[in-house]
């Protein structure tokens, strides 16, 4: 059986990729080419749904504790 995750390493993954989206739109801001910065707000909106899930997971947890395994894949939107 896996090493079970806290909620609070969950909700440090989430501010993590919430920060890289940030960071993925400013970049974007300054990209000169549109096929760029349109890939770059794409990769945003996917870290910022992936944050979403796994936030949600955290509060919809029972007990402190997840298991590796009950972390949702990205392709699980």
């Amino acid at each position: 059986m896996p090493d079970p995750i806290s909620k609070e390493t969950l909700l440090r993954q989430v501010d993590g990729l919430r920060d890289i989206a940030r960071r993925s739109r400013r970049l974007a801001e300054s990209m000169a080419g549109e096929t760029d910065r349109e890939r770059l707000g794409r990769h945003a909106r996917e870290l910022d749904d992936r944050a979403s899930i796994l936030e949600h997971q955290a509060v919809d947890a029972k007990t402190g504790q997840l298991t590796a395994t009950a972390l949702p894949r990205a392709t699980e939107r």
